[in-house]
């Protein structure tokens, strides 16, 4: 079958997958008034198809392309597994070995958002922006995302297969083996002029007592502004940011439901423990929970974003069952404290530093300046826009 039919088939069969999904709610509350026109229109598609198509249609294939091809409509985080899949997903949710990497897939490329710092893909010379063009051997265009995280564990020992695709239309063969990997914790030193600079690039439940040790620390050490490194900072839940945006704010953001609503998100009753100017290094590698905590400091009123737009990934996925498999669907999203949208737009900086990588070999090595870091030193030490006057 064709690329283009499967696509066809794909558009067309959104009712019908939805049905199966929903299928508890009557037909016209979740599609509304047109469903029955598009599910005739569907089955009038599947007859031209079986009668007409110039080989024996695979039907369960088709079908399977069919709602591939919805899911990815929705967003890169939702997807369609089938029984084979759900179990693999299911399974390696308890395998120990990973590689390190943060993978999302975007206008139908599965790419590298992140790369965790010491581990298998960061001593491949693995970078954020990289496309995988397959995983171990099977073609990435049919990978969803649930799925190709999922391939990224396995056994400590075990290999994982990539051929990536880079400037050029260069193919890279890389072969990283899995490890247990190390928590990575978070990092912080005195710069110059009492600023400080912390960075996080991992979210998970040390991170808080790290980060406040870190600034009871920076403001021992003299510490009166922030350089607050988010990049790489897409590494654990959304969730994960909550408790570490709390140390810098009393309202975190929101938590957004289409049918649930939205649930208020607040730091913790006592007082934050950093309140003074901040300047967060974002990039197209802060995803998820360093989304969300540039958000809440930004919406907080002290803090200025510098680098370039994050990645755009803050949902809440759910696994749904259906008949031979299951639907991973995003079922919630987060949101600024103001309403700012993350989820599939990522935040704009207010100070742009375009740069080759988020952090590129050099840059890492030591070898060449960072622009963004040398950026958020230059905000921080200007001086401070007189408040303006109330009307």
């Amino acid at each position: 079958m064709s690329p283009k039919l499967r696509l066809g088939i794909a558009g067309l069969s959104t009712a019908f997958v939805f049905y199966i999904a929903l299928g508890s709610f009557p037909l016209g509350r979740v599609l509304g008034d047109t469903t029955y026109g598009q599910l005739a229109l569907f089955n009038e598609v599947i007859s031209i198809v079986l009668h007409n198509y110039v080989e024996a249609v695979d039907v369960d294939r088709a079908m399977s392309g069919a709602k591939m091809g919805l899911t990815e409509a929705l967003d890169g985080d939702s997807a369609y597994l089938d029984g084979q899949e759900l179990a693999a997903y299911q399974q390696s949710a308890k395998d120990a070995g990973d590689v390190g990497l943060v993978l999302a897939r975007r206008f139908s490329f599965l790419i590298v958002a992140a790369v965790r710092p010491s581990s298998p893909a960061e001593k491949s010379g693995l970078k954020p922006g990289d496309i995988i063009k397959s995983m171990d051997g099977r073609h990435a265009r049919t990978i969803s995302y649930p799925v190709a995280e999922r391939m990224l564990r396995g056994a400590p020992g075990s290999v994982l297969k990539l051929k990536l695709l880079r400037a050029q239309n260069d193919v890279n063969d890389l072969d990283l083996v899995r490890e247990r990997l190390s928590h990575v914790a978070a990092e912080s030193k005195m710069l110059e002029d009492g600023i400080g600079y912390l960075k996080i690039a991992e979210f998970d439940k040390n991170t808080e007592d790290e980060v406040r040790t870190a600034l009871e620390t920076l403001a021992r050490s003299g510490a009166r502004k922030l350089a607050l490194d988010l990049r790489g900072g897409a590494h654990g839940e959304p969730a994960g940011a909550v408790p570490v945006a709390s140390l810098f704010v009393k309202e975190v953001g929101k938590l957004v439901s289409r049918r649930g609503g939205e649930e208020t998100l607040h730091g913790s009753s006592g007082e934050p423990a950093w309140t003074q100017p901040l300047a967060i290094l974002v990039g197209s590698s802060t995803a998820g929970p360093g989304e969300v905590l540039a958000a809440a400091l930004v919406d907080g009123g002290h803090a200025t974003l510098v680098g370039e737009r994050t990645f755009g990934r803050a949902g809440v996925q759910k696994v749904v069952p259906v008949a031979e498999g299951a639907l991973v669907l995003t079922v919630a999203k987060y949101v600024s404290p103001k309403g700012t949208e993350i989820h599939g737009k990522g935040l704009e900086p207010k100070v742009i530093v375009e740069t080759r990588d988020d952090l590129d070999d050099e840059t890492a090595a030591g070898a060449a300046p960072d622009d963004v870091l040398l950026k958020a030193i230059e905000v921080l030490k200007a001086p401070a826009e007189p408040a303006k006057k109330a009307a």
